[in-house]
């Protein structure tokens, strides 16, 4: 079961998953990081150019500079539209890592378009006082899907979930079959690898009916995020 409280930060909210707290922000903050201490993570939307995360340290010094969108498509550079509001949006969430020593954020670029929005994402995180990008390339899925990073259960370990609807021959708004993609994190390496593709056999108007037949429990980090969803 996943809830939601307002707390740490006045764009941001905290939600109380099973495997520890996961500090959503809007926009940017400071969060503590083992092994490196306070860094400042702040979101890049600069028009006409793909939206970007940045990690500085307490004394201003960069410590990880990543793009988040674009990779899959040109849609995501960053536009400005005629109310002033930017598209695409980035938003994170800083989740906890494998173990006390680590740190995960989840950072997903957000492009609304005229019936629905697509998302790209990338995860990077700390471990043992080093800050590296754990996604080997953009992650993308719609706000119909979602993604997780965290215990996987059913004894797969510490790893990452990507899932999306799988659009046939049915209307866009009808129930769709899903499409879920498993990672696990090796821990040598600091990177997610692909490990299981799974789909379900039934047609589902929602993803959590669909994670539901493959037996998969975990939450959909996508909601944690404020001002993500279309």
């Amino acid at each position: 079961m996943v809830w939601f409280r307002r707390g740490l930060a006045a764009t941001g909210l905290v939600a109380a998953l099973s495997l520890g707290a996961v500090t959503a922000q809007a926009e940017h903050g400071e969060m503590d990081f083992p092994g490196i201490g306070p860094v400042t993570i702040r979101t890049i939307k600069a028009v006409g150019a793909l939206p970007s995360i940045a990690l500085a340290d307490a004394h201003g010094r960069v410590l990880l500079n990543a793009t988040v969108g674009g990779t899959q498509s040109e849609y995501f550079r960053v536009a400005k539209g005629a109310n002033g509001k930017l598209n695409p949006t980035v938003h994170y969430a800083v989740l906890p890592g494998p173990d006390p020593s680590s740190r995960a954020v989840l950072a997903v670029a957000a492009a609304t378009g005229g019936s629905d929005c697509a998302y790209e994402a990338i995860v990077f995180g700390s471990d043992h006082g080093k800050l590296s990008l754990w996604t080997p390339k953009t992650l993308d899925t719609m706000a119909e899907g979602g993604i997780f990073v965290g215990d996987l259960g059913a004894r797969r370990g510490y790893g990452l979930a990507v899932w999306n609807f799988i659009w046939g021959d049915e209307p866009h708004v009808a129930p769709h079959r899903y499409r879920v993609w498993l990672y696990h994190l090796n821990r040598r390496r600091m990177k997610f690898y692909p490990t299981a593709t799974l789909t379900t056999h039934g047609h589902y108007a929602d993803d959590t009916a669909a994670l539901r037949e493959l037996r998969l429990t975990f939450p959909n980090l996508t909601h944690a995020i404020p001002r993500l969803s279309c």
